[in-house]
């Protein structure tokens, strides 16, 4: 019997003390992972007796801010239609977007050692004060996407051509983050999926818009001259069971490719694709970085296939009706590239944040890449878009289509690229969006 409870006692023993061991391995060693995630709602509960940091467009406009008074403090949005781009916090949702990613910033121990944080907190009663983030989003510029777009689902994007400073970041349908908590069930139930980003998480069939840059790929080849003239242009390219045709009947059989991204024609693209191959096409999708995702502050997306493995129908692949798929931000950048004699910028989300001193700290800028396409390949594929370029795209939804531009402005020294998406709309459409972002911006 003696020996039974000898036996309990140390399986009761070595419980305790696993426990024990458990408690101060969370508690200690784990104590600041833990307080530093930014679903943990002891953090975000915290903000409630200590305001968050703001969050202001460019030109110092506020985009997020605290209001309340100290002990019930709440997260605000003024301009509720950014919410793909700012995200979201709470404490019972944790947070996402820009709150997300700087959340250590705004909540204020960004930056800081661990036993001043605790110092601060725990014996002063004290926590570091939140900190601000400076947006590169213009708000009168966004606000002009915002409503441009309207009730249309689709995306938006406009920015600096030479620096990759995203202007506007338009995603619709969008949500109001100011009550995120009660609205929650309603928001993730809607059949428009507002919560995705369209603009830097939805990959979308390029169609036409893929033209330019497979038009690149054949110039760089030598297989085509800019001026050449193309027989039988206006053929149709057929994809399964889907004809693709000219977006618009041009005035003769013979086009130049010019001509060809003027009116929208398949074939010339589609027989350029067949003359570059699967390896040739892989290649100058590759060096566009279509296979990866753009790195920016906010969750990006990129096609889930192996490069060249899946291109063996070169002609769907070249009209953008294969595999491929595409963002909105990623064709910006495809844009940004033929503004820039080749050289893809790095998109930029956030201009500066606040140091713990309080002062100004600007971003670090990203460091130079190699140019994506010769330069004089660049000039040459700019030179064709002198009206941007309108495209469609036939989805696999029934023959649904989709519309897209793509332009850059002002012609001769392009400062700004812009790229729309509609899911359901006409390529004059998103044009004219487009064209009217273009305009506001210079």
């Amino acid at each position: 019997m003696t020996s039974q409870l000898n036996r309990l006692t140390i399986v009761f023993a070595a419980g305790f003390l696993a426990v024990a061991l458990a408690t101060g391995y969370w508690q200690i060693v784990q104590s600041d992972s833990l307080l530093g995630r930014v679903d943990n709602p002891r953090r975000l509960l915290t903000e409630r007796r200590n305001p968050r940091g703001d969050i202001y467009d460019r030109n110092g406009q506020v985009l997020a801010d605290a209001t309340g008074t100290p002990g019930a403090w709440s997260r605000h949005y003024p301009y509720p239609a950014l919410a793909p781009v700012l995200g979201y916090v709470s404490p019972f949702l944790g947070s996402a977007g820009i709150e997300a990613a700087f959340d250590p910033v705004l909540h204020g121990d960004g930056g800081l050692d661990p036993l001043t944080i605790d110092w601060r907190t725990q014996v002063l009663g004290a926590p570091p004060p939140g900190r601000a983030v400076r947006l590169t989003i213009d708000l009168n510029l966004q606000r002009a996407a915002d409503t441009a777009l309207g009730a249309q689902a689709g995306a938006a994007v406009l920015l600096q051509a030479q620096t990759g400073e995203i202007l506007a970041l338009a995603s619709h349908p969008t949500f109001d983050a100011n009550d995120i908590d009660t609205h929650w069930t309603d928001i993730v139930n809607n059949p428009g999926s507002p919560l995705v980003n369209r603009a830097t998480q939805s990959l979308y069939q390029p169609g036409g818009v893929l033209a330019p840059v497979v038009i690149a790929g054949a110039l760089h080849a030598g297989l085509v001259q800019p001026d050449q003239s193309l027989p039988d242009a206006v053929l149709p390219v057929t994809v399964g069971s889907e004809r693709i045709v000219c977006r618009q009947t041009p005035p003769s059989v013979e086009l130049t490719l010019t001509d060809t991204l003027a009116y929208g024609c398949p074939w010339p693209v589609a027989q350029l694709a067949g003359q570059l191959g699967n390896d040739g096409l892989s290649q100058i999708f590759a060096q566009f970085h279509f296979y990866n995702a753009p790195e920016l502050d906010i969750p990006t997306t990129a096609p889930a296939f192996t490069p060249g493995s899946q291109l063996t129908d070169t002609a769907a692949a070249g009209v953008g009706q294969g595999l491929l798929t595409v963002t909105p931000l990623r064709m910006a950048l495809v844009a940004a590239a033929l503004a820039r004699g080749g050289q893809m910028p790095t998109p930029m989300l956030v201009l500066q944040t606040q140091n713990p001193d309080l002062g100004w700290q600007s971003a670090r800028p990203a460091a130079p890449t190699p140019p994506v396409i010769d330069p004089a390949v660049a000039a040459e594929v700019k030179g064709m878009l002198r009206d941007g370029l309108q495209a469609t795209a036939v989805t696999s939804s029934g023959g649904k289509t989709l519309a897209w531009y793509l332009g850059f402005a002002p012609f001769n020294d392009p400062q700004y690229v812009v790229v729309v998406l509609l899911e359901a709309g006409t390529p004059r459409s998103a044009k004219d969006i487009g064209d009217l972002l273009l305009g506001a911006a210079q």
